[in-house]
């Protein structure tokens, strides 16, 4: 990070005072001698410019430029932007350089008004997710396929009839999510006549545990200590309140607070009263996060920093990795949310299940409609089980 003098680059001294104060050096020292994104930062330095994220936008956006942006973001280097917006945009603009320009001229406005904008919305509102920018891509990737598969049969977009789509989906039956959003589109436009993408109805939910096994792990969480701290967490969030592991990681510290005696975690928009000993746990994990990097994370005019902070701490943990671990300290997942939630549904009207976990209407009442049918002749059977009659 210094010139030829020895001389740290102003920019990057509280970088570089965070990483001379590791509480574990020899890692740090592993890092500036072996990494990619070590010998990236030091070029950074050496040009003696002030750093921005144009600069590192300019870079091939691979896992070491993302981890030194993120790095200077955690440190205070560089200001916090909506980083799973910006990477979308980045990744259009190359994707787009290698579509042809007749191809381009269909995809570049659907994937500006059909994918951005909305995308953009709900950067805007801190709602846009790793799991929606993957989607979204998937979308635009999606429809290019769809074009040039066109383009190959000699078929025009004004002449796809239904039974051309359905060849293709009977072709591509996993991608039938991805080429309705373009679908939609191009028929709303006129571009193409009024086809439709078959609806898919996802599977109904099948991984259960008895409620007796459900509350056990919840009360293994709550108390006890031999499980890390993280886990207690998670596994507590899981059973109570029916969250899936990417709602989990997105949590930010600002959303939990206490008025009193009491505690609340602020789930989508209205406060979730918190057990007593779960509060605390989450008290302790905001005081003093799992470091799994050197440098920590700094505050952003207010910003504050996830509950469950990755590497750098500026990123939450990702879904896959958590779930990993729950399933190491033997705490599943699915099974437990599938429980919570139908336990959760019986017990409350969808409406209010929808406006405290977050969750649609229309799947609320999926899950209650499914809660008074599958679910009591599911519990009529365990018991009957557990009786002795079968």
């Amino acid at each position: 990070m210094g010139d030829e003098d020895g001389k740290i680059h102003p920019q990057l001294q509280p970088l570089a005072e965070q990483l001379g104060g590791a509480q574990e050096p020899w890692s740090v020292i592993t890092w500036t001698r072996r990494s990619d994104s070590a010998r990236m930062l030091a070029g950074l330095a050496a040009r003696h410019q002030e750093i921005t994220h144009e600069i590192l936008d300019e870079l091939p956006q691979d896992w070491g430029t993302l981890y030194v942006r993120e790095l200077l973001v955690a440190a205070g280097v560089l200001p916090k932007r909506q980083e799973n917006f910006a990477r979308l945009r980045l990744w259009l603009d190359t994707t787009l350089a290698d579509v042809s320009p007749h191809h381009a001229r269909v995809i570049r406005p659907f994937a500006e008004w059909g994918v951005l904008r909305d995308a953009r919305r709900r950067a805007d509102k801190g709602r846009y997710t790793a799991g929606a920018a993957s989607n979204d891509r998937t979308d635009i990737r999606t429809a290019i396929k769809f074009i040039t598969w066109l383009d190959d049969n000699s078929i025009t977009l004004v002449d796809l009839s239904q039974e051309v789509l359905d060849l293709w989906l009977t072709k591509n039956p996993t991608q039938a999510r991805g080429l309705s959003a373009f679908i939609r589109w191009a028929v709303a436009r006129r571009l193409t006549s009024k086809v439709t993408v078959p609806t898919r109805r996802h599977g109904l939910p099948s991984r259960f545990m008895h409620s007796d096994e459900l509350n056990q792990q919840l009360r293994r969480c709550l108390n006890d200590d031999n499980l890390p701290l993280e886990a207690r967490i998670i596994g507590s969030l899981t059973s109570l309140y029916a969250l899936p592991t990417t709602r989990i990681v997105e949590l930010t510290t600002d959303r939990f607070h206490r008025d009193g005696d009491n505690a609340y975690l602020t789930i989508d928009r209205h406060p979730v009263l918190l057990p007593p000993r779960l509060a605390v746990l989450i008290e302790k994990q905001i005081a003093s996060p799992s470091c799994r990097t050197s440098v920590l994370q700094q505050p952003h005019n207010g910003t504050p920093g996830f509950l469950f902070p990755g590497r750098p701490p500026s990123r939450p943990r990702s879904a896959e990795t958590v779930n990993d671990y729950m399933r190491k300290h033997g705490l599943p997942g699915i099974s437990a949310r599938n429980t919570a939630m139908l336990e959760a549904i019986t017990d409350l009207p969808p409406i209010v299940v929808s406006d405290l976990f977050g969750m649609h209407p229309n799947t609320a009442y999926v899950w209650s409609q499914y809660a008074q049918t599958s679910w009591a002749e599911y519990l009529e059977a365990a018991q009957a089980t557990e009786s002795g009659i079968y």
